[in-house]
């Protein structure tokens, strides 16, 4: 019997159908590649944002005046003042005789150091030098010989001299009012403190002799003040007038270089019409018209730029900026002159 049969050697298929449709797709494949793939989504660009307009605070270099002034807190003090310490050397403190706000009169006895018993060493002394007294008048008087009556003289001269020397160091341990016034400083001692040579103990004020004092914090503030300058003062609410009755450029040069130094920005006015009530220490407002110069550029402060000791600002020309650099000239807290670099009609940035 027979039977037809096909057999499958790599040659033939049982699903010739299956096969061609295989190669057609590995024929797609081939031609489109990755095409059955999802494709990859170009990358968004970020969005162009346009910057803001920058905004220039401009002003325009233009004449003007300018106008300094000194401008302060004055204290009235006295103009007949003194600081009372001990000179020669220190010493424990025997007692202070007064208290601030008390009126003294000169020669009045203030402050005493300890001196031990030398007030009775003193009045024995005296004692003494009165008895080389008598005895040498007895001697002249009773026509001694001239040794008897030279040993009676030199034991005068010698009790006179143990005597001033007592009473020069009794006088060195206290100290008298020079003048009369008012104390407006007692130190805060106590009895058997020890007190320095030349320490302030006691200040006395003539209350009758008062004028104004302003003392700066830096000399260059006061260096374009000259006596007999006017001056503006607020006193309680009112108005006065005075002048200035010394500054820095009128003192002359002395050895003392404490008092120089303080002579060096310290300024001293009057006041014309005082009112009654002043006291030693009550304050006053001042003004002083110091420099003045007119048709000169002027720019605010904001405008001056500095760095390591240069000045300079910057100038707009059209969108550029141009730094240029000025020599500045009388200067105010809130305008300055503009001696050099600069010329009318430019326009400065400031410095905001």
């Amino acid at each position: 019997m027979y039977c037809n049969r096909t057999t499958n050697n790599g040659r033939g298929s049982l699903f010739p159908g299956v096969r061609r449709a295989a190669i057609a797709l590995a024929a797609m494949l081939a031609l489109s590649g990755c095409g059955l793939l999802p494709s990859e989504q170009e990358a968004l660009q970020p969005p162009l944002v346009q910057p803001a307009e920058e905004q220039l605070d401009i002003v325009e270099a233009s004449l003007g005046s300018i106008q300094t002034y000194l401008k302060g807190t004055a204290h009235f003090v006295s103009s007949s003042a003194e600081n009372l310490s001990f000179k020669d050397s220190g010493g424990r403190l025997k007692s202070i005789k007064v208290t601030v706000g008390q009126e003294v009169k000169a020669g009045d006895l203030l402050v005493e150091q300890e001196t031990g018993d030398l007030e009775l060493q003193v009045s024995l002394q005296r004692l003494n030098l009165e008895r080389a007294q008598l005895l040498y008048k007895q001697a002249h008087d009773s026509d001694a010989s001239p040794t008897d009556l030279r040993l009676r003289e030199i034991d005068l001269e010698r009790e006179r001299m143990s005597l001033q020397a007592m009473e020069t160091r009794l006088a060195k341990s206290r100290l008298y009012a020079s003048i009369s016034g008012t104390v407006t400083f007692v130190e805060s001692l106590n009895a058997g403190d020890f007190v320095n040579a030349y320490q302030a103990i006691v200040s006395i004020a003539d209350t009758s002799r008062i004028q104004l004092t302003y003392v700066a914090a830096d000399m260059k503030e006061v260096q374009p003040v000259e006596a007999g300058m006017p001056v503006s003062l607020k006193y309680k609410g009112k108005a006065y007038t005075g002048k200035v009755l010394q500054s820095p450029s009128n003192v002359p040069i002395g050895a003392d270089g404490a008092k120089a130094e303080r002579n060096a920005v310290t300024i001293y006015m009057s006041m014309e019409n005082p009112p009654a009530g002043i006291n030693i220490g009550d304050s006053a407002e001042l003004t002083i018209e110091l420099q003045k110069r007119e048709n000169v550029i002027v720019l605010p402060r904001s405008a001056i730029r500095s760095y390591m000791g240069r000045y300079y600002v910057q100038v707009a020309e059209g969108e550029r900026r141009k730094e240029v650099d000025v020599e500045v000239g009388l200067m105010t807290p809130t305008e300055a002159e503009i001696v050099k670099g600069l010329e009318e009609g430019q326009q400065v940035i400031l410095n905001n």
